[in-house]
């Protein structure tokens, strides 16, 4: 697929679809050197054509795993925002967002470097109303489950309570203040009671440091933080980057996530593989607050994928090998 000729189609849906900003509203895309300037333009013109009062801005590539806070200027005009089309993924942990946020500020996040092809199907290519009734079910079934249980044939076997905590939905649209969701959809998440988090978490797809993993490493978690890195150099290289980060809440469990879009595979690119229909994402470090959880805020954020894990809830089988279980209510995408 030339995915250019498609970035106009893409990014009209993206602003009539997922932002619907009303005339006037303050629009604000950011992209960054590193990214497709092309598609930040066309989200701006499109931004223009809703009636929208939009800017863009390029910011200086990011340094990987370098913690900072931004400048003025783009601090002050994420504070004016009102909408933010956030195309780099690097916004949403700073303290200007977070105040922004805080001040009704809405954010919808997507880094489509790498996977452009992916994007543009996730989008214009599923059946977008069936896979929000199945994330609505994974919600509801999560929001009523005590006890979960993740297992992988890779040796992953973890537990938690989910309870009284409750499910966010991540449609891949904005529709409510202070909101933060990211695009393609969909995907829940949710906080589990950190001290109640046990077992070992076999990293056997991706994670966020490296990409995709090419030999399995272990992280042993012990209530709800990081007590161990086992493996090879891929767990070496972990390891040592938590070690350099120096931050206690990154090795604090603080979402588990479920993926939903069938369109996703495991590319490498965090914004495909944490859709990929029943994949599972464990995030530590940075806290969303509407998790209502306790790990807090933090510089840093790491997640790490599991492509084909089994869920128990309350040991009802939710999902195993890539699929969603129908008995439990799930539609086949």
């Amino acid at each position: 697929m030339g995915t250019n000729l498609y970035w106009e189609a893409f990014a009209e849906a993206i602003v009539s679809r997922l932002i619907r900003p009303k005339p006037g509203d303050p629009l604000l895309v950011i992209t960054s050197t590193a990214h497709d300037i092309s598609l930040a333009e066309t989200c701006l013109a499109a931004g223009l054509r809703a009636g929208a009062d939009a800017e863009l801005i390029i910011k200086p590539r990011r340094v990987k795993g370098v913690a900072s806070e931004f400048g003025p200027i783009l601090a002050d005009a994420i504070r004016a925002s009102k909408l933010i089309l956030d195309l780099c993924d690097e916004i949403d942990a700073d303290p200007a967002t977070v105040e922004a946020r805080k001040n009704g500020t809405r954010v919808l996040v997507t880094n489509v470097k790498g996977i452009e092809d992916y994007v543009v199907r996730a989008l214009l290519e599923v059946d977008v109303e069936a896979m929000i009734r199945n994330a609505e079910r994974v919600a509801e079934l999560w929001d009523r489950t005590q006890h979960c249980r993740v297992t992988s044939p890779q040796g992953t076997d973890v537990s938690f309570e989910l309870m009284p905590r409750k499910s966010l939905i991540s449609d891949g649209a904005l529709s409510e203040d202070g909101e933060v969701d990211f695009f393609p959809g969909a995907q829940v998440s949710i906080a589990p009671v950190v001290e109640t988090v046990r077992g070992i978490l076999v990293v056997f797809a991706r994670d966020s440091v490296q990409g995709v993993v090419h030999t399995p490493y272990s992280l042993v978690m012990k209530k709800g933080v990081i007590a161990a890195v086992e493996g090879g150099k891929e767990a070496d290289a972990m390891r040592n980057w938590l070690e350099r980060c120096d931050d206690e809440a990154l090795y604090k469990l603080c979402h588990f996530s479920v993926g939903l879009n069938p369109q996703a595979g495991i590319s490498g690119n965090m914004t495909e593989d944490e859709r990929m229909l029943a994949a599972v994402d464990f995030g530590f470090g940075y806290q969303d607050i509407k998790f209502g959880g306790t790990v807090g805020l933090s510089p840093y954020h790491e997640d790490i994928m599991l492509a084909t894990p089994t869920i128990l809830l309350d040991d009802k089988e939710m999902s195993g090998g890539g699929k969603l279980n129908p008995d439990l209510g799930f539609e086949e995408m």
